[in-house]
């Protein structure tokens, strides 16, 4: 079998393209042990992962007092001595051929400078580094940071649970992925993210609270906020209600004022990277691709961000501001009224040409409940031109509250009960009926509505 096919077989390189396997196979080296034979000497330095090929290995593991308390066996297919790669620190453990042994080995040294001319190979340490991090007798800590859970994946960052060592807080812990970090510009973006974050205090943006650099990536340590993600909202729902519509809005114009005022621009702006509370706080996330106004003030050759939400002058890779946010929350403005994206092919390229050449339509000819404030927010937000749009995100704000309705008067307030008695083999026609009516209520500007359920009636 040929160290690649043998290395594919393996979990933790599962992930990696063939190319990319076969560029590491090249960096592995065959050895040969005899049975009984001390592969890893405990104290040794940290220099070398070894992936098991035939035969097996034995872990002693002893109490503070070095008395044995267990012993871990390793065959093929598993490896050992993976922290090598990560972070180079002393050997934690002796390590024993059980039988004869043939292991692929990984020298950290070569490695680090093959990673850097092949970026991509650098996946399967993440991999590694992930299932250590997770593990019950794993390393669960980063920095000074405690480890609870993972929260989720992405092809650029894993994000964990963790907890605040003094303040006894949950967080949420971004890890960037090991083939960025090699990428000088992006692991350089990603502590410029940490910077950007951390300077940017406002109820509706995810607070920064810290950064570690550990296990050879870097981490950045934020708020752990519990919600539903936008997306997932308009995924499930469709169109979002029209006054939840314009909650949500005015505090993302509100979060995104914040950012401009203090020179920083999103570039990002998606259902994707905002999250709401079960208390209707908003929260926009991620700030990976932004810029300061000085940098996105010069022209960009490489289009980043995300192609259905891009404003004409970032899809062109020209000077921008914060007025291509604003073009953005357009666009997400639209698909929260409509369920849909103004433009979408499975051609990434075509999305972009249309947003630079066609009119964004009126949300109004998808649907024609659409409200007409916020069919003019859509139309002034995604105006081809900048300078043809709202010029601030506060002017966004102020447009939203004109129209808001006002408070109630509680002393005035007038409230009516609907009660429906029924058989529960009714329960689907009453709970349509109840859908219906509650749809109707939410047209009516201004109105709280409530809903009750009484199992019983005594």
């Amino acid at each position: 079998m040929s160290f690649t096919t043998f290395l594919k077989s393996v979990p933790a390189f599962r992930s990696l393209a063939t190319r990319e396997v076969e560029r590491l196979s090249s960096q592995c080296e065959p050895v040969a042990y005899p049975q009984g034979q001390q592969i890893i000497r405990k104290g040794d330095p940290g220099d070398a992962m070894y992936v098991i090929r035939r035969g097996e290995v034995k872990v002693p593991i002893v109490d503070e007092h070095g008395r044995e308390k267990l012993v871990i066996r390793l065959g093929a297919g598993e490896f050992f001595g993976e922290m090598a790669l990560l972070t180079g620190e002393p050997r934690n453990a002796d390590v024993f051929a059980e039988t004869e042994v043939e292991c692929l080995v990984i020298r950290r040294k070569p490695l680090q400078d093959f990673l850097h001319k092949h970026t991509g190979v650098a996946s399967f340490l993440t991999e590694i580094l992930g299932r250590r991090l997770l593990e019950g007798d794993g390393i669960r800590t980063v920095g000074k940071y405690r480890l609870v859970g993972e929260l989720g994946r992405g092809g650029m960052a894993h994000v964990f649970e963790g907890l605040h060592p003094q303040l006894n807080m949950a967080v949420a812990i971004k890890m960037l992925s090991h083939e960025l970090v090699y990428d000088e510009e992006f692991a350089s973006r990603f502590r410029e993210e940490a910077k950007i974050m951390a300077g940017l205090k406002h109820e509706n943006i995810v607070e920064v609270i810290d950064s570690e650099e550990a296990y050879a990536t870097f981490f950045i340590i934020m708020e752990k906020v519990v919600g539903t993600v936008l997306s997932r909202m308009i995924d499930t729902r469709g169109v979002i209600p029209f006054d939840e519509t314009r909650r949500i809005l005015s505090q993302l114009a509100s979060a995104l004022d914040h950012a401009h005022t203090h020179g920083i621009i999103h570039r990002d702006i998606k259902p994707a990277n905002v999250i709401i509370e079960e208390s209707g706080r908003v929260k926009l996330m991620d700030f990976g691709i932004a810029k300061t106004q000085k940098e996105a003030e010069q022209e960009d050759e490489d289009i980043v961000g995300t192609a259905e939400y891009m404003s004409p002058e970032q899809a062109l890779g020209r000077k921008m501001d914060g007025r291509a946010d604003i073009y953005s929350l357009g666009i997400l403005a639209y698909e929260m009224l409509t369920g849909r994206l103004p433009f979408d092919s499975p051609d990434p390229y075509e999305i972009l040409r249309r947003h630079v050449r066609d009119e964004v339509p009126s949300p109004k000819l998808l649907n024609q409940r659409v409200p007409d404030d916020l069919a003019e927010l859509v139309r002034r937000a995604c105006a081809k031109k900048p300078e043809d749009r709202f010029q601030r995100c506060a002017d966004i704000v102020k447009f939203l509250q004109q129209d808001a309705p006002a408070a109630i008067d509680l002393s005035k307030a007038r409230a009516k009960v609907f009660t429906v008695i029924y058989d529960p083999e009714r329960e689907e026609q009453v709970t349509g009926l109840f859908r219906r009516a509650l749809a109707e209520a939410r047209k009516i500007r201004g109105a709280r509505i409530s809903i009750s359920d009484m199992n019983r009636i005594y």
